[in-house]
């Protein structure tokens, strides 16, 4: 007991670290959190709002729609259809790229000659690009690719497959690193190759966890591919800013039940198959003889996950086969046009050439005459308004993820399995069934948090408070409340018991015994998912100034409706150094707090 109060007392330190940047948060951000220069009744509009949640719309509000527009319910049903599609497809995509190029970003396909060292060099230069690209918000990789390819399916996969693939790559590389080597090193030492090595020792067992990875990585495509909607993409997204933007709370309300109801039943899905991968199924009867013909026949075959994968292949197949998401016959020349210009305007504004679609030697001119103003311009950029937009973005990342963090410290003991239940731990205690209900609600609300993304809650935060910042950080609290809720109390259900058991033995109660054994046992893996998940945060804040606040996401929307693509690519990029910082100074603290 008094070594487990020791090592909370140990990392008191970083408490006071948090407070006092939770203190630098509010003093950068302000107090203001209901913009009343905006808002005239915020009080109002929020009963009005949250009032519509229990009388959700199943008709069209708008009474001037002529009698032959598409029913409501029809367009709701098209716009699911299409987020899922969306999302089916980007994942389709991003699955088998992630698998080549987390093979190629991790260090088991190294070989041992002399040529490792100058590979070992590629692999890294490979993961520091996985790294570039998935810092970079999908938002913002729909906005470049709207103007690169126009409006169309295209844009919208592939803004959820690029950075879904270097995410799955990366992923995919430290799972198989993780591996042990054992039996690719009875294959190799048998004879067998390198290659056949890794397919039959490596591959194998690091394939559960990659599937199970995959499944988590396509209920985000599915969240993200609802939020391209609020960029005019046309997905359920788009139509909860329609309804919203003409105050028709009640299709909102409808519209977002039907997303949060999609988006659990994926997820219930996915971890139903998870845990089945992970417990494997008992072999049904045993086999009459050890030949490898009757080991064959009785071998355990799961065939529930074996349907779903031939219902997933089948879904793939469909969403592919509609036919408008390659580009059609006709049209390559104006595509490729609209590149050309679209490059051109990427290329900095110094060493721009002249005309919209240039030739290579107006390109080469162009940078020759003005390569030494390129410093200038970066430096420009940085000072007004890069440094300003950057600051903003961190501060609102720091606020909402210490925001998330403390509420799920709150909630975790009385949401956590392990002591929420009518037998905590085993043991009878009074009160069981409530606090097992109680224990219900706690994660119902942790479900129902993490369901709805980040930039879709912000949205509508900032339609009923105001533009300020606080909005966008309650946004992001609330998103990851619910995913450090989920996370802290799988944790707190995975440790020892022995030690909280005892405290309830002896008369303790549930919250002395999280506080005095589980929360010391579990802080390291709590740290780890907190500064997780603000990584993510800070990704998530570079685009959430797109709603009218003063953060790098408000200056690439400005610069967005100017055709500035050079300076959009200069606020993406310094929003992805801050995600790629925040990952490396994570991984350094987490470092320290394991030693």
């Amino acid at each position: 007991m008094n070594a487990s109060w020791r090592m909370i007392f140990g990392r008191r330190w970083l408490l006071v670290i948090l407070a006092l940047l939770f203190a630098w948060t509010v003093g950068r951000l302000g107090t203001q959190i209901v913009n009343l220069s905006e808002t005239a009744d915020p009080w109002a509009a929020s009963a009005r709002f949250f009032g519509a949640a229990f009388s959700p719309s199943f008709s069209d509000q708008n009474p001037s729609l002529p009698a032959t527009a598409t029913p409501f319910l029809e367009r709701l049903g098209t716009d699911l259809l299409r987020t899922l599609r969306y999302a089916v497809i980007a994942i389709s995509i991003a699955i088998p790229l992630g698998l080549i190029l987390g093979l190629f970003a991790s260090e088991q396909w190294l070989p041992t000659n002399k040529s490792r060292p100058v590979l070992n060099s590629l692999r890294w230069i490979l993961r520091m690009g996985l790294s570039l690209i998935r810092a970079i918000h999908e938002l913002i990789w729909a906005l470049l690719f709207l103007a690169a390819v126009g409006d169309s399916p295209l844009t919208a996969c592939l803004a959820l497959a690029i950075p879904s693939s270097a995410i799955l790559g990366k992923v995919f590389s430290e799972l198989i690193d993780e591996q042990i080597r054992s039996a690719r090193n009875v294959i190799t030492a048998s004879g067998g190759s390198g290659a056949q090595g890794f397919i039959g020792g490596i591959l194998p067992a690091a394939l559960p966890d990659m599937i199970s990875y995959a499944l988590y990585r396509f209920e985000c495509a599915l969240r993200s591919s609802a939020v391209l909607g609020f960029i005019g993409i046309e997905t359920i997204g788009l139509g909860i800013r329609r309804s919203f933007n003409n105050i028709y709370y009640g299709e909102v309300w409808t519209q977002l039940y039907v997303l949060i109801a999609l988006v659990i039943i994926v997820e219930s899905i996915g971890n139903l198959i998870r845990r089945r991968l992970r417990n494997g199924v008992p072999r049904r009867k045993e086999a009459p003889s050890d030949s490898e013909t009757a080991l064959r026949k009785t071998a355990p075959k799961d065939h529930f996950v074996r349907s779903l994968g031939m219902a997933a292949i089948i879904g793939i197949l469909a969403a592919w086969n509609l036919g408008d998401i390659l580009l059609k016959p006709g049209i390559e020349g104006q595509r490729i046009e609209r590149l050309s210009r679209f490059l051109a305007q990427l290329t900095p504004d110094p060493v721009a050439p002249e005309r919209p679609v240039p030739t290579w030697e107006e390109r080469k001119k162009a940078w020759n005459t003005g390569s030494d103003q390129v410093i200038p311009w970066l430096t420009n950029l940085w000072k007004s308004p890069g440094q300003e937009a950057l600051t903003n973005t961190v501060a609102m990342s720091v606020a909402a993820i210490i925001l998330a963090g403390a509420t799920a410290l709150l909630l975790v003991p009385w949401g956590a399995r392990t002591l929420a239940s009518a037998k905590p731990l085993g043991l009878e205690m009074m009160g069981g069934k409530i606090r097992g209900l109680i224990g219900a609600f706690v994660r119902g609300i942790f479900i129902l948090t993490r369901a709805v993304p980040e930039y879709l809650y912000a949205f509508l935060l900032v339609g009923i408070l105001g533009p300020s910042a606080w909005p966008l950080v309650f946004a992001l609290a609330l998103h990851n409340l619910g995913i450090l809720g989920r996370l802290w109390s799988e944790v707190v259900e995975n440790r020892n018991t022995s030690e909280p058991r005892e405290i309830l033995r002896l008369g303790g109660s549930r919250l002395q015994a999280f506080l005095a054994a589980l929360l010391p046992l579990s802080l390291n893996r709590f740290i780890l998912f907190f500064f997780y998940r603000w990584e993510s945060c800070v990704r998530e804040a570079t685009v959430l100034g797109m709603l009218g606040i003063s953060s790098l996401g408000y200056y690439i929307s400005i610069r967005e409706s100017f055709l500035q693509y050079d300076q959009i690519l200069f606020f993406a990029l310094l929003g992805a150094a801050a995600v790629i910082a925040g990952d490396i100074l994570s991984d350094v603290l987490r470092k320290k707090l394991r030693s």
